[in-house]
């Protein structure tokens, strides 16, 4: 009896496998065929689109053809006028890349000259000339006590007038140390326009919700709020003006030497024996520079070492004689008391 069961239940679990393998490569099958179905209905659907696209495109050729007055010889020239339309847009398209860049120019020039005065005039008429200003002015040395005066100047111009200044300085001055620098801030720039951008529309916002407040708590809320956005507001515009202003003026630090000889600057391809010459010729002139400056200064103080020389050697004198005088009385006190007849 045990057995008959068992055979029973193997076989009812045999024939549920069964049915669910059935039913599963049904089920299998039915998907398949949803999704070819699904594949043709889209196929059919984009098919019948490009039908009536091309439909479309049709009466449209036919609408051009019957009433559109434009030819195709005005849509291409015979002088080939839409190449050089494309060329034009390509370079507007660099300049204005070009454009957007923000570029900080610093320049530092070290001059001499043995016109002092005259070439500081050149450089102020030139600065006003090219509508510039200077930023900072110092000068030391007095040309009435013989010394040579140098000027250290902060100079703002304008960055596409910077290269008359130079100019100036390259005919006008020996040039003795030059560098430029550039630092492009554009990155911060933008940055700092889209945050001036949204603050600015956060104060629409509150504006506009202060005009809609009721209460008072609310009011003084909104009021706090917007205050804070406006100092911000204000930040970002005051550093904006500042980028501007250093991109538009280029700064020039120009240090400006009076000189009785210029200094020789050597290139790459001066020789060994000429720069040797050249360093022999500048030790000379300065040592005698340094002996023209002291015999200057011992002739020039002549009033006032005379008379100290004099006591000097006044004070030397006695000093001496005293001492001398001392001298003999002692050897004469010696002879005294050795002399026996004493």
């Amino acid at each position: 009896m045990k057995k008959q069961v068992s055979a029973i239940l193997f076989a009812v679990m045999l024939t549920a496998l069964a049915a669910s393998a059935c039913g599963n490569a049904k089920m299998d099958q039915a998907e398949q065929i949803a999704a070819t179905d699904s594949a043709s209905d889209d196929v059919l659907m984009n098919s019948g689109e490009m039908d009536r696209n091309q439909a479309m495109d049709s009466d449209a050729g036919a609408g051009l053809e019957d009433g559109v007055s434009m030819k195709s010889e005005e849509l291409v020239p015979e002088d080939g006028s839409i190449e050089a339309s494309d060329a034009e847009n390509a370079s507007a398209a660099g300049t204005e890349k070009n454009q957007t860049q923000k570029l900080i120019f610093t320049y530092h020039y070290s001059v001499e000259t043995k016109e002092f005065d005259d070439f500081y005039q050149k450089v102020n008429e030139k600065v006003t000339q090219l509508e510039g200003y200077m930023e900072h002015s110092e000068t030391n040395g007095s040309a009435e006590d013989s010394i040579s005066r140098h000027a250290n100047l902060t100079l703002r111009i304008p960055a596409d007038q910077m290269d008359q200044m130079l100019t100036l300085l390259d005919s006008d001055s020996n040039v003795t140390y030059q560098s430029r620098s550039s630092e492009n801030v554009t990155l911060r720039y933008v940055d700092l326009e889209s945050h001036l951008k949204a603050l600015r529309v956060e104060q629409e916002t509150l504006l506009q919700l202060m005009e809609k407040a009721d209460k008072l708590k609310d009011v003084i809320a909104l009021q706090s709020q917007l205050t804070q956005v406006r100092y911000e507001i204000e930040s970002y515009e005051s550093q904006l003006r500042t980028y501007d202003n250093l991109i538009d003026y280029s700064t020039l630090y120009l240090t400006i030497m009076e000189v009785s000889r210029t200094t020789t600057v050597h290139s790459s391809k001066t020789s060994f024996f000429d720069e040797i010459g050249d360093k022999f010729s500048d030790n000379v002139y300065a040592l005698g520079q340094w002996l023209r400056a002291m015999a200057v200064w011992l002739i020039g103080s002549l009033p006032i070492l005379a008379p100290l020389a004099a006591a000097g050697f006044a004070a030397v004198i006695f000093i001496y004689r005293k001492v001398r005088g001392r001298k003999r009385n002692k050897r004469g006190q010696e002879t005294d008391t050795n002399d026996p007849e004493s």
